[in-house]
């Protein structure tokens, strides 16, 4: 009886293919499949054992033993002993089976195992510091069986040197090799993570982070009152046939405070009253919508009258228009306004009213500080904005939206 492809694929062990088997099946003439697979373990074997250039023993006490070159000893060479000599060869085709196999050969399948966990944007951010740090070193050409803790510790150590790291740039520097590693220990390549064995002194190892000017991160309450002024004119010129709602979309971000991809993804059906749960998100560049935020936890979002009056508005132009009012809450059509609609009319926005351009991420960290401004309990704000803890909230989006009088001000009264 003929053994199908499909069938090979349900009972050989993954080392082997069902085209390797398929062909052993026909060189040696056997029709039974296990048969088959018992001489491609054998010749598996052989060929790996073949590569061993140290003898295997046998000493007084009954123990098998031999050497394999490794260069974190002295002589270069380090012992191996079981009770049998099959048990010796055991490790011996458990190490060679993984010689070939590099942090830079391991790494394209490793992020695709990540992609299942995180959101697009991390994924993206984790390639940038691969290109920028791992992708020319030759640390990452070593295979995984010889990485020692000694030469873990050098590289690391010497890429701080050589590429002086804020404390948020190594936190992304070490995600890559931990991970990676964690995962070479999880598909049973190497026994354990050499990185987790160093010790890396940060106070020392890292660059001093400064905060960066509050100007340049948040909108003051003159460019904030400046910007949603143009953003109302153009959209009663309606001057964009497919986003004319992209305008209302900029003023509801700062009313708000959601991603570029959360307002781009919000439905009819996620608004309640006086609030809206923020769900899904649409990513960029692809424009895949997702059913969960970056936190991969729903929140609800207080919907102030101003930002319920910017739904209306969308609702009523869409009503105008003839298209459908259950949809996406700033879109045309069907689909959700696109990503870089929104980001571009910060953009044209900013160049309007003459300052430099801030991006759209910059509203969110305005609504953070504004809210903060108002005396606003911090774990509110970050149960609004989606962060995990209040560190992430004051350390990241807390500003002084102040001018330079209002702050003399504040400080004269308050020494007065």
């Amino acid at each position: 009886m003929a053994i199908q492809k499909e069938q090979l694929n349900k009972v050989i062990p993954a080392s082997f293919s069902a085209e390797e088997l398929l062909s052993c099946l026909e060189e040696d003439g056997i029709i039974d499949a296990d048969s088959a697979i018992d001489i491609m373990t054998n010749k598996r074997r052989k060929e790996i054992l073949s590569r061993h250039n140290h003898p295997i023993t046998q000493g007084k006490d009954g123990r098998w033993r031999t050497r394999i070159d490794d260069d974190s000893y002295a002589d270069g060479r380090r012992m191996i002993a079981r009770s049998t000599k099959e048990a010796v060869e055991d490790v011996l085709i458990e190490l060679y089976s993984y010689d070939g196999i590099t942090m830079e050969t391991l790494f394209s399948e490793w992020i695709k195992y990540k992609s299942l966990h995180v959101s697009h944007s991390t994924i993206e951010r984790t390639i940038r510091t691969w290109n920028q740090h791992y992708a020319d070193s030759d640390f990452v050409k070593i295979p995984l069986i010889k990485l020692t803790k000694l030469a873990v510790d050098e590289w690391v150590h010497k890429m701080l040197k050589e590429h002086p790291m804020n404390k948020h740039q190594y936190g992304n520097f070490r995600l890559i090799i931990r991970q990676e590693l964690d995962y070479a220990v999880d598909r049973g390549i190497i026994k354990q993570n050499p990185f987790n064995l160093i010790n890396v002194d940060l106070r020392r190892a890292l660059k001093p982070e400064h905060k960066k000017p509050d100007y340049t991160q948040v909108y003051s309450r003159d460019e904030l009152d400046r910007l949603c002024e143009v953003a109302w004119k153009d959209y009663e010129n309606r001057n964009h046939p497919v986003h004319q709602l992209t305008p209302l979309a900029v003023m509801f971000m700062f009313l708000t405070g959601v991603r570029v991809g959360e307002v781009c993804g919000i439905r009819y059906e996620d608004i309640h009253d006086r609030t809206m749960t923020i769900r899904r998100m649409v990513l960029h560049p692809s424009g895949e919508i997702i059913e969960h935020t970056k936190g991969f936890e729903d929140r609800e979002v207080p919907l102030v009258p101003k930002a319920l009056k910017l739904i209306e508005l969308a609702r009523e132009r869409q009503s105008e228009a003839g298209v459908s009012t259950e949809g996406f809450v700033f879109s045309m059509n069907d689909d959700p306004i696109l990503y870089t609609s929104v980001t571009k009319a910060f953009t044209s926005y900013c160049n309007k009213i003459g300052i430099e351009p801030k991006s759209s991420h910059k509203a969110r960290k305005t609504f953070v500080s504004t809210l903060l401004d108002a005396d606003m309990n911090i774990n509110s704000v970050r149960q609004f904005v989606g962060h995990k803890d209040e560190k992430t909230t004051l350390n990241n989006y807390c500003y002084d939206r102040s001018s330079d009088e209002e702050k003399f001000r504040k400080l004269e009264l308050a020494l007065a």
